[in-house]
């Protein structure tokens, strides 16, 4: 998970949001061809993101244990949540662990890790159980392995409750497996625009072909590409009658100027230039996609204070995309909803509400509390703004609720200071 990359948006800056749900039922794969499936899966295990393919396919054999570090105990129950969505929706024999573990979470100062692996939020090492190994094994890498035998997730000391929460699904997800982020993927904590926090049904699908026994350790991605057609129709029948979907590719620079939009290090002057770039290439994309409503999110942010029009403008075509690619009930489009309620505030709070009304129901259902902290905090402020003045109290202590769970502290800490810039990074 790359700190630079945050899900976008999900705080106002009325509550600053953040967190993923203890035990949720993960969102349903996505209905898509088998044949898209396919690649998706080839992609994800055979190949890194910086392009390098890996020249056979790594998973564990036999059960898999995970340890904690005691410093992240409070996180028990988070961890517990998350295998035992694994198990269930991808029938891994996976379960906290002691000293013999396979997989080990570890705390790690900040500071060291971010001098080790600059712009990380968290990421995962194989083949080491602590941090001292991987440091003085600074070579090891996924591509010089012949086996899956171990692998350590290592989280900041000072990441947010939300992260941490976000860490170990995504993590320990791509521990077992399926090592690569793409972009493409609209439905994935395999994707490095965070907007998942949590393993979704897709990721629990390709994680139940990695570990089916189809496919064995060492297979060569032709080898397992010869055994996925009936391994897909076995594990996901609906997709057998759905015609391959050809996807847009992002034009050369895309990434790279997404990324920059995001990076705190950078000033605010090359992070909006690099998010004019981004949507710029994003318009690019054919067909249009979550690629495009993610450019159109991150431009609008940095156009907010400075041409609010302009940002609303934005929001509302990033809304009508994702709902007419994805829908209402989708994660990424209640994202969209929830940006447009925040910059309607000012001349429309009625239309905000309604916004909230509508998309709250899916925040609540995805288990993702920034993104239900930041609709109640723009239901807060609606009501504020109409004087239904204990209907705004009302929405901000249930927001602030919400905003204490995804980062920590207390009601102080988390104080509403409504008048801000409403759209602010989940990083």
């Amino acid at each position: 998970m790359r700190a630079s990359l945050g899900a976008i948006a999900l705080a106002l800056a009325l509550t600053g949001c953040a967190g993923a749900g203890l035990a949720t039922r993960p969102t349903p794969a996505a209905e898509r061809a088998n044949s898209n499936l396919a690649q998706d899966f080839l992609d994800l295990t055979f190949r890194l993101e910086t392009g390098q393919v890996l020249e056979r396919l790594l998973k564990y054999e036999g059960p898999v244990r995970v340890a904690l570090d005691p410093a992240l105990s409070s996180y028990a129950d988070d961890l517990a949540g998350v295998l035992g969505a694994i198990r269930r929706g991808a029938d891994i024999d996976i379960a906290p662990g002691g000293a013999e573990s396979q997989i080990y979470v570890i705390n790690v100062p900040a500071a060291q890790l971010r001098s080790a692996v600059p712009g990380a939020a968290c990421f995962v090492a194989p083949g080491v159980q602590s941090w001292a190994e991987f440091r003085a094994n600074p070579r090891l890498r996924w591509s010089r392995l012949t086996t899956l035998d171990r692998a350590a997730v290592f989280i900041p000391d000072d990441a947010a409750p939300y992260a941490v929460r976000a860490c170990l699904n995504e993590e320990i997800g791509q521990a077992l497996g399926p090592v690569n982020d793409l972009y493409r993927l609209p439905d994935s904590v395999f994707n490095d625009d965070n907007i998942h926090l949590q393993l979704t049904g897709f990721d629990l699908l390709m994680l139940r072909i990695l570990y089916s026994p189809e496919l064995r350790v060492g297979m060569s991605r032709d080898a397992a590409s010869a055994a996925l057609p009936g391994l897909l129709a076995r594990l996901n029948r609906a997709g057998q009658n759905i015609a391959y979907s050809v996807q847009g590719v992002a034009p050369q620079g895309w990434q790279r100027a997404l990324e920059a939009a995001l990076d705190p290090r950078q000033t605010e002057r090359a992070r909006a230039a690099a998010a004019r770039t981004a949507l710029a290439l994003g318009r690019q994309i054919s067909p249009p996609d979550h690629r495009l409503v993610l450019s159109l999110l991150i431009a609008g942010r940095f156009e907010l204070a400075s041409a609010p029009e302009a940002a609303l403008a934005m929001f509302g075509e990033a809304h009508r995309l994702s709902l007419a690619q994805l829908g209402p009930r989708n994660l990424r489009s209640a994202q969209t909803g929830y940006h447009l309620a925040a910059a309607l505030l000012s001349k429309d709070p009625a239309a905000s509400l309604e916004l909230v009304a509508e998309f709250l129901p899916v925040a609540v259902s995805s288990a993702d509390s920034p993104l239900e902290s930041g609709l109640l905090a723009v239901r807060a402020v609606a009501y504020l703004r109409l004087g239904r003045l204990a209907e705004a109290e009302d929405a901000r202590q249930a927001s602030l609720a919400r905003a204490i769970y995804s980062f920590g502290g207390t009601a102080e800490d988390q104080d509403p200071t409504p008048g801000l810039n409403p759209v602010a990074s989940r990083n």
